[in-house]
């Protein structure tokens, strides 16, 4: 552990952990050598702790790819706060996320459950809007990864997956895969029936379908 000392006109020791991971000592006139090894070896566990956290930051400032990421349509800045208050608020620019522990795998946990369950609450919002007006229910639904499909609709078990990545798109988007997948319990195939019964309930089908393929 590599460390500066200062010797100093004072009473006590002063220890300093610079953003830069700087140790920086600061020891009374008469402090020999001895002292000053036996003072950070006592403080060598805080000493730890604090360089480990310092990391976790700089690594965290420093990946600006990590910091934006895309919530309902917008680019927003991900900030980290360290915080017993272990909640994630969002606002129009930002996503803050509280966390006592503020390792990255924590933070993308956190991160990774909070977007299933706002997803959740939008699905389920206009399932049951266009399950009454389309009077036809399903069994249940799921979010999951989709390689190469924003919702599937499975006939046998009546149920529907949706992409967890939906909660990128903006919210005209995510209402019209819950519509078009809906709409598949009536016609499997993507045949003129079936977009006929898309228009009917959501006339500017064709912009929202043309922004979720095109929106970045």
């Amino acid at each position: 552990m590599e460390y500066t000392v200062t010797k100093k006109k004072i009473k006590n020791f002063i220890i300093r952990i610079y953003p830069d991971l700087r140790i920086a000592v600061s020891v009374p006139l008469h402090a020999s050598k001895k002292d000053i090894e036996n003072f950070i070896l006592s403080k060598k566990t805080w000493i730890e702790a604090t360089l480990k956290k310092l990391k976790i930051i700089k690594e965290n400032k420093n990946n600006l790819k990590e910091n934006t990421i895309k919530i309902l349509g917008k680019k927003i800045e991900k900030k980290i706060i360290e915080s017993d208050l272990g909640r994630i608020r969002l606002t129009e620019t930002s996503i803050y996320i509280y966390s006592k522990n503020i390792d990255n795998l924590e933070i993308e946990k956190k991160l990774l459950e909070w977007k299933i369950e706002k997803l959740k609450s939008i699905l389920e919002e206009y399932l049951e809007k266009y399950i009454r007006l389309l009077n036809k229910n399903i069994n249940y639904y799921q979010i999951k990864k989709l390689s190469s499909a924003w919702g599937i609709y499975h006939k046998r078990e009546n149920y529907i997956s949706f992409n967890l990545d939906l909660i990128e798109k903006d919210i005209e988007c995510i209402e019209y895969v819950v519509l078009h997948e809906l709409c598949h319990i009536f016609y499997m195939n993507h045949q003129k029936n079936f977009w006929t019964l898309v228009e009917k309930y959501m006339p500017d089908y064709k912009v929202r379908r043309k922004k979720l393929k095109t929106f970045i």
